[in-house]
């Protein structure tokens, strides 16, 4: 990993982290399934959710955390959702929102959105952060960084006790995350004629060390 900024408590713009997003994520095949063909339009569309996801974690919601360059800009980002109390809620006017955005390939945003949903756990039954996005821009993968974004999440949720939650995208992902001890659920998250996600898990501290 060349020289680095680590930012714990990103206080960047929700678009900025959006589009990192959206580039990692732009050839995870649950994305071409969301926007076939079109890697342009998968990438305008998916930024402009990702962005009405992101607000709510630099609002005081959750925690952004951030690798920078030397330029100040991210080259990987985490998005973690604080669910300890309460669902985070949605931002605001959603749904008239992604409808605009997504045009003819709403369904199956729609759909995702609500696999996301009945899977998701109770925050009153199961109080916990959510990872909802860990991306690192595609030149600058497999060196560690991601690695590094996530060790600072799970840092700050060992010190609070609290537990983690995430939907891993492929098999690949789920070994990674199953490495930094988040454990797959038996439940996959299968998408209407699209690929699984896959719910993960992972204990507070205290549990894990009993």
């Amino acid at each position: 990993m060349s020289s680095v900024i680590i930012q714990s408590g990103y206080t960047g713009s929700a678009r900025t982290v959006a589009e990192r997003v959206a580039a990692a994520f732009n050839t995870l095949t649950v994305a071409e399934w969301l926007v076939p063909d079109d890697k342009a339009e998968r990438f305008r569309i998916m930024a402009g959710q990702f962005e009405m996801l992101v607000a709510p974690a630099l609002n005081g919601q959750g925690h952004v955390d951030a690798v920078l360059d030397d330029t100040g800009h991210p080259v990987g980002v985490a998005v973690w959702h604080d669910n300890t109390k309460r669902s985070v809620a949605p931002a605001d006017d959603y749904d008239r929102r992604l409808k605009e955005l997504c045009g003819p390939h709403l369904p199956r945003f729609e759909a995702l959105d609500a696999a996301f949903e009945s899977h998701h756990p109770d925050p009153v039954d199961s109080p916990h952060h959510h990872l909802l996005f860990c991306a690192v821009d595609p030149s600058s993968q497999r060196q560690g960084i991601g690695s590094v974004l996530l060790r600072l999440g799970l840092d700050r949720l060992d010190k609070a006790g609290v537990a983690g939650y995430l939907e891993a995208a492929n098999d690949r992902l789920t070994a990674w995350y199953g490495q930094h001890g988040f454990e797959r659920s038996e439940q996959e998250l299968k998408l209407p004629g699209g690929p699984s996600m896959f719910p993960m898990w992972r204990r507070p501290l205290a549990d894990m060390c009993r």
